[in-house]
């Protein structure tokens, strides 16, 4: 899996490319110091992960993330920020970023989260998971017809996700294998014409999903 590494903070940049360069489930690529230098590079590059410190200096998170994914769309984006910084983390996840932390981070953290996106997972802090559900309960409800399509068992997996939970906690409360687990998310990525955990997870709360009552064993 090949890292690249974009911020601004000369002292994160180098100490985190250093760190990561250690890591051995991981090919660190290269860094960039700003978004233009990174989107002028991508191609070329060719990352599977793509980790943003935000802020970046020439453009917001929202402009880049949109911009990186039309130069790779294939890419998964982590952002990292600092506290106090959550409504740009979750602007980022709306325009197209997989998962979004809250620094301090270290290197084997960072790690940690890389190889979750690559399997389909979507590192979210607690506290920006928190704000995105409170920023969605306050929308009013659609897709309506996604959402009735979606089996039981579809359902308890998307709300499950939204919760927090990770695949192999997923398939330990349903009591179901991780491939079953897989099995339902894709299904349900399907119905309701999302691409990632995190989209999966908006779109639940948009449809009030969750606060369901688990079935165990079902499959």
């Amino acid at each position: 899996m090949r890292i690249f590494l974009v911020t601004q903070d000369r002292d994160a940049r180098e100490r985190l490319a250093s760190a990561l360069r250690t890591e051995s489930q991981v090919l660190f690529g290269d860094c960039a110091a700003s978004g233009r230098e990174a989107l002028a590079r991508l191609g070329a590059q060719r990352p599977d992960v793509l980790l943003v410190g935000l802020p970046l200096p020439d453009m917001n998170g929202v402009e880049f993330v949109r911009a990186a994914k039309r130069v790779l769309a294939h890419c998964q984006i982590l952002v990292l920020a600092t506290a106090g910084a959550e409504e740009a983390l979750i602007a980022a996840i709306e325009a197209g970023a997989a998962g979004c932390v809250l620094e301090p981070c270290d290197a084997h953290e960072l790690v940690g989260h890389a190889l979750k996106l690559s399997a389909g997972g979507s590192p979210l802090s607690p506290f920006v998971a928190r704000k995105l559900v409170e920023r969605l309960h306050a929308r009013t409800p659609v897709h309506t017809a996604a959402a009735s399509a979606l089996t039981a068992r579809e359902s308890d997996v998307v709300c499950l996700l939204a919760n927090g939970l990770s695949y192999s906690q997923i398939g330990d409360k349903l009591g179901v294998s991780l491939n079953t687990v897989g099995s339902h998310i894709k299904n349900a990525y399907r119905k309701l014409d999302v691409h990632s955990a995190t989209a999966a997870v908006m779109r639940a709360v948009e449809m009030q999903m969750p606060g369901k009552t688990w079935r165990h064993g079902d499959s």
